[in-house]
């Protein structure tokens, strides 16, 4: 991965990351694209990266298990809550913890794979994030639908143009 993707990635984690502290709305679209997109960029990475082995798919669904839990968790953590009369979200003090220890149980497996002998490129960020995200999404959507408070409507995109 290319050292600016990598920052690029970073710098929207954290800004996601500050969002989420502060609160914002919890919308289907923001819940559910974000994964999925990530995860599809992940897969085409791995399904590009030559030299592929199957010690390399272990590893990779090894670490898509330590991020999925990872997520789930923090997803358990997020407070939901009414405000406008739409459903919002906002991490708390564990969330972002589990969130901090994820990244280290991930860089943690990611060293040791690689000193095992793994390529540490099979494995892409995006789809390592983006298997979080989702894991955090499959929590907060069963407990928003069960807090009987709409999925916030999406976001208007102030920065198009007027129709």
């Amino acid at each position: 991965m290319s050292g600016w993707v990598l920052v690029s990635l970073v710098v929207g984690v954290v800004v996601m990351l500050v969002f989420r502290m502060l609160g914002e709305p919890l919308n289907w679209r923001d819940t559910v694209a974000p994964p999925i997109v990530l995860i599809a960029i992940g897969v085409a990475g791995v399904v590009g990266f030559k030299g592929l082995t199957s010690a390399d798919v272990w590893w990779i669904v090894g670490s898509c298990a330590v991020g999925l839990v990872f997520g789930a968790a923090r997803g358990a953590t997020i407070r939901l809550y009414a405000k406008k009369g739409e459903l919002w979200q906002r991490y708390r003090k564990s969330s972002l913890a589990l969130f901090v220890l994820g990244v280290a149980v991930s860089i943690g497996f990611t060293v040791l794979a690689v000193k095992c002998g793994m390529h540490e490129q099979a494995r892409p960020y995006q789809l390592a994030i983006g298997v979080s995200f989702a894991g955090e999404a499959l929590v907060l959507i069963p407990r928003g639908l069960a807090s009987e408070v709409p999925f916030a409507r999406d976001k208007e995109r102030r920065w198009l143009p007027s129709r």
